[in-house]
């Protein structure tokens, strides 16, 4: 029987200031670059929901919980102890300053003779997948909440037997962090019926229609200025707010579905989403505790992209989630993967590219200097995966020319330049497979745009640029096109590994006034997402060895469990992400058709691939042995530290065999 893994996941995890002990061994020369939090959320929403809901305080980034704006170090707090305000609508998860933060339609409830003018505190927090419950000390509320696809649900008890909601339809956004503040820019709501208000907002170009319902007794429903108020005799009043971006018609229909489904209907159905979803996995660990940072993990990487009815938005930072979270999302849940394809498709044809940041905002080039073409990478993904066939070439053509013809790298990072290279590699793949030579040939050729921006002298990426979020050496290795050539402008394998070597710390004997320097030349150690795919580099030198020594190093150093258990903003599920393909031992290379092998942290394992099961069996020589001797793979013995996306698809038992030391040379990648 299989377990009910939602037991296991911790909605709580990441929202903290990071927790992680002084690193040992390697984890103790990496650089602590980046802001030292998860900055998730444990609002109720489905999986991939639009709705979610959760207290408020105003807090960094999602509106919840203590921390205060951060990019970089220890996580500042802004209160001692929970608080909030009442309950928000929408949120962003594990994202850091991208200006736009969500968090509509306040609603806050308070019990007859208690006062709702200043903040409370919020005590008796618990959470679980799609679910949240608490209380309102200074409101006299004990609360619970879940969502639905379109619709939030708030069941408030009121201590004094009655009470009042109030909904503030201006509310967005977090509290004042600077002059970028949110602002509603249009705002209309009137009362439908005497248990319905509606109504729209409109921020950043978007308009989001609400019906707001109440079931319990209604002694009193009217509009007070800038808030909506419904007035109950009732001691539970169940409260429904529905949302759509189509009409308000849309929304109310939506708000009365869910309000005659009632509080608990709905919270048992969305469990039972989260169960399916979660228990698609089915794990064995040595130690229990490593179960709860992978199912909490694998939560967190399952709440954005979100269907909003019209499309799938949501994507917040692409330039983390292209490389882990949405090939994960395109091998466990591939209809979930076709959406997001078409509307990626969908977008570009109607845009001419795909934003870094495809949000409800129509500043589509808000972020436009984090990085190049990266929607290439995702289609692609998705035509090695079979999401997307032959049949959809001429549709994948023209979304590749129309990004190629945006795609301007010319006064951007060499970093760019580096996206670039590998979108015209993956498009040539794609074209190759379609039968399409011509452009295959021309778009492989220029894929060679890489060699523009190493330094032939030093073997890493030019220095005289500007490098967001590290520098030349974060980037520098990166797989790309040409692994072979990129080896040996280094100097060749033994000169590459040295580099590599230097990068990751290994024969370091420095030592640090902090537990968490921040240390130029050095790898980020997943406090950040930049340098996520480096450790695969050392199979381009026969190390494989070393890679999994580095993700060894990495979980055991980096991710724990609570609310401190990640080690930088989660980024829309980048990281932990990262962190469930690690512990399966498998790491997707965007834009290739292989996936690549590692040390896995199980010691068995039963996930999806498509329709198909695969099934990991981890044999080990000793307790700490973390290094591959060999794979098996439906029977067959092979060393080669990768598989093709086609043989994994087609399901069925891969073993990896580990041992202390290693044993030779691993087998060197021709394919790149």
């Amino acid at each position: 029987m299989k377990e009910n893994n939602c037991l296991f996941a911790d909605p709580f995890w990441g929202n903290g200031a990071t927790a992680a002990p002084p690193g040992q061994g390697l984890a103790k020369h990496w650089n602590w670059l980046k802001a030292q939090s998860g900055n998730t959320h444990p609002g109720a929403l489905p999986p991939f929901g639009w709705i979610s809901v959760l207290p408020y305080s105003g807090a960094y980034s999602s509106g919840y919980g203590c921390i205060g704006v951060s990019c970089d170090g220890e996580a500042p707090k802004v209160f001692d102890r929970q608080m909030a305000k009442g309950f928000t609508h929408l949120h962003t998860t594990g994202v850091g300053f991208l200006g736009e933060f969500y968090n509509f339609l306040l609603l806050t409830p308070a019990a007859s003779g208690y006062d709702a003018s200043s903040i409370s505190r919020l005590d008796d927090e618990h959470a679980s997948p799609g679910y949240y419950k608490g209380k309102l000390s200074d409101y006299g509320v004990e609360f619970e909440l879940t969502a639905d696809k379109f619709s939030a649900v708030h069941r408030c008890k009121f201590a004094s037997g009655s009470g009042s909601l109030h909904l503030n339809p201006t509310q967005i956004g977090l509290e004042k962090t600077d002059d970028r503040q949110e602002k509603i820019t249009a705002c209309e709501y009137h009362t439908v019926s005497p248990d319905c208000f509606a109504g729209s907002v409109t921020a950043h170009g978007e308009t989001i229609f609400f019906a707001w319902m109440i079931s319990g007794d209604i002694s009193k429903q009217y509009i007070d200025g800038d808030r909506m108020v419904f007035k109950s005799s009732s001691v539970v009043v169940e409260s429904v707010l529905g949302f759509s971006r189509s009409s308000e018609s849309e929304a109310v229909a939506r708000a009365r579905h869910t309000c005659s489904r009632g509080f608990e209907r709905t919270a048992t159905d969305t469990r039972k989403l989260w169960q399916d979803v979660l228990n698609c996995f089915q794990t064995e660990f040595d130690n229990e505790s490593d179960k709860y940072t992978f199912y909490s993990a694998l939560y967190h990487s399952l709440l954005k992209p979100v269907d909003s009815g019209t499309e799938y938005t949501d994507f917040q930072t692409m330039w983390d989630i292209y490389r882990t979270q949405l090939p994960l999302v395109m091998t466990i849940a591939p209809e979930t993967g076709k959406n997001i394809l078409r509307t990626m498709l969908h977008a570009i044809d109607r845009i001419g590219y795909f934003p870094c940041t495809y949000m409800l905002s129509d500043d589509r080039d808000n972020h436009n200097m984090q990085a190049t073409a990266l929607s290439v990478y995702t289609l692609a993904d998705g035509f090695f995966r079979d999401l997307l066939t032959a049949a959809d070439y001429p549709l994948l053509k023209k979304a590749f020319i129309s990004e190629f013809s945006h795609a301007d790298v010319s006064k951007k990072s060499p970093t760019h330049t580096l996206d670039l290279s590998g979108a015209y590699f993956a498009a040539s793949l794609v074209a190759e497979r379609c039968g399409d030579m011509e452009l295959a040939g021309i778009w492989l050729e220029k894929s060679g745009i890489w060699r523009k921006v190493y330094d032939q002298t030093t073997g890493v990426l030019i220095d005289d640029a500007v490098y967001y979020e590290g520098d030349c050496w974060t980037y520098s290795f990166r797989p790309h096109v040409n692994m072979a050539e990129r080896t040996a402008l280094a100097g060749g394998e033994k000169s590459f590994e040295a580099l590599l070597d230097k990068f990751f710390g290994f024969g370091c004997q420095d030592s640090y006034p902090i537990a968490r320097p921040q240390i130029p030349h050095r790898f980020e150690g997943m406090n950040n997402e930049s340098d996520m795919e480096t450790p695969a580099a050392y199979l381009w030198c026969g190390r494989a060895d070393k890679q999994a020594q580095v993700h060894a190093a990495i979980r055991q150093n980096m991710f724990s469990n609570g609310i401190g258990g990640c080690p930088g903003n989660n980024d829309s599920g980048g990281l932990s992400s990262w962190y469930v393909w690690s512990c399966l031992g498998l790491i997707p290379l965007t834009g290739t058709p292989y996936m690549l092998l590692a040390s896995p942290a199980v010691k068995h394992a039963e996930l999806p691939v498509g329709t198909k099961k695969l099934i990991i069996e981890v044999e080990r020589n000793s307790a700490s042995a973390v290094c591959p001797l060999y794979y098996e793979f439906k029977g067959s013995r092979f060393t080669e530290p990768y598989i093709a996306l086609k043989e994994l698809a087609d399901g069925g038992t891969l073993k990896f065999v580990m041992g202390e030391f290693p044993t030779g040379k691993s087998p060197i990648p021709d394919w790149l």
